[in-house]
């Protein structure tokens, strides 16, 4: 498996939330730059920076807007900031980056003695405030955006130390000067906190917590990421041609493979009625919407070529390229077989989830069609009970982790 950094998985992880809200479209980054900045003038040691870059890029995932905008989040009755926490708590994120997330629109002044992590998660709300302002100020030099920043101090939103910080900053005219170019602000993360190499066991931390942003859209996928993903492993393996290496990469497949989904609207999502063309068109731009994001990531070509033709097929007649049989590996089919399967197991708004043996049926048609590799799906017809095993303990697992955000975001709420 390619070797992956921790900035170029972030980054590309910030420009799906982009997909979901175009406001977000660029925030992130701004707001990681800004960050990093205040964290180097206050001195934090290096292990707390890298958390904060996480933080940082991932502190909107609580805004996922459904139907109408950003004031319906995934978590509608709960507020953004715990929905946030609750997803990288559920997800096993390290404690400080759950802290910055939960913490990072409070107010200095509310914050405890003992809250870990206190300075770090208002040094982003402190950046988010800096970037509202030149947001919505653009001609101003950030020497004034600053000063807006200044005058909250007897409100007590910001602590003296990020604003101390930020007055050192505002006099260096090579760090801030308006905003750098985005590249540059990139390269400076990069530099700064975000050039380790993630560990499998990060990778799959960081895959897991998205699959379940994508899949959080709505009830009816909340599940299928996971499901696809354990499925298509499991399909994999069976074939005995694969390494483990490979096994886990095709599972990182499946849990990213409708990353462009984050672009469709929920209400196209849920619509319990036939799709007009123009839905219909929508939908299938998911792939490709997906495909060109997974390409930015480096050391992500397999996972994105496996995961992101998932609707493509043997006869040529899929999409989003219209590939046919002599461009789609091996993985690549299994990825379509175990898409295809999990779907059929679901509750969709237009039909209930199909029995076992009724999905067995379509998807033998499917092959016999050219639709779908017909000795993958003989694999599965053949080890049926076990595959389904495995894909509904997978979307078991998943249910249960989206029933523990719920419980946290009650739980802590006053």
């Amino acid at each position: 498996m390619e070797s992956v950094f921790l900035y170029d998985l972030l980054s590309g992880f910030s420009r799906a939330l982009g997909l979901a809200y175009h406001d977000l479209r660029g925030h992130n980054v701004r707001v990681a730059y800004l960050t990093q900045l205040l964290a180097n003038f206050c001195g934090m040691e290096p292990q707390e920076r890298r958390y904060l870059l996480v933080a940082t890029m991932l502190h909107e995932i609580g805004t996922i807007p459904k139907k109408n905008g950003l004031t319906n989040i995934v978590f509608e009755k709960e507020d953004y900031c715990i929905a946030g926490w609750a997803f990288c708590r559920t997800a096993k994120l390290p404690e400080a980056v759950c802290n910055m997330v939960l913490l990072r629109k409070t107010p200095w002044r509310a914050m405890g003695a003992i809250d870990d992590n206190a300075l770090a998660a208002n040094c982003i709300y402190l950046a988010d405030f800096i970037d509202a302002q030149a947001q919505e100020q653009p001609e101003l030099p950030f020497a004034e955006w600053a000063a807006a920043a200044a005058a909250e101090e007897t409100a007590g939103s910001f602590s003296p130390a990020g604003l101390k910080a930020l007055a050192q900053i505002s006099l260096r005219s090579d760090l801030t000067d308006r905003y750098p170019s985005h590249s540059a602000m990139e390269a400076y993360l990069v530099n700064t906190a975000g050039n380790g190499i993630l560990s499998i066991e990060n990778l799959l931390t960081l895959c897991d917590l998205f699959s379940q942003i994508i899949d959080s859209k709505s009830p009816f996928t909340a599940t299928h990421s996971h499901g696809v993903a354990r499925t298509a492993q499991a399909i994999l393996m069976q074939t005995g041609l694969a390494s483990d290496e490979d096994g886990l990469t095709i599972y990182m497949a499946g849990l990213l493979h409708d990353i462009g989904k984050l672009a469709v609207s929920v209400d196209i999502l849920e619509k319990a009625g036939p799709l007009s063309n123009l839905e219909r068109q929508e939908i299938k731009e998911h792939a490709k919407i997906g495909v060109d994001l997974l390409r930015t990531i480096p050391g992500f070509r397999c996972v994105c070529d496996w995961g992101g033709m998932h609707h493509e097929r043997l006869d040529g007649g899929g999409y989003p390229y219209g590939l046919g049989a002599e461009k789609l590996s091996l993985p690549m089919r299994v990825m379509a077989v175990a898409d295809v399967f999990t779907a059929m197991t679901e509750n969709r708004p237009y039909r209930p989830g199909m029995e076992l043996s009724s999905v067995l049926e379509c998807m033998s048609s499917m092959a016999a069609a050219r639709q779908l590799d017909g000795d993958v799906v003989d694999l599965v017809t053949q080890n049926a009970l076990q595959i389904n095993k495995v894909r509904s303990s997978a979307q078991r697992d998943a249910a249960a982790k989206f029933l523990s955000m719920r419980k946290l975001c009650c739980w802590t709420l006053p």
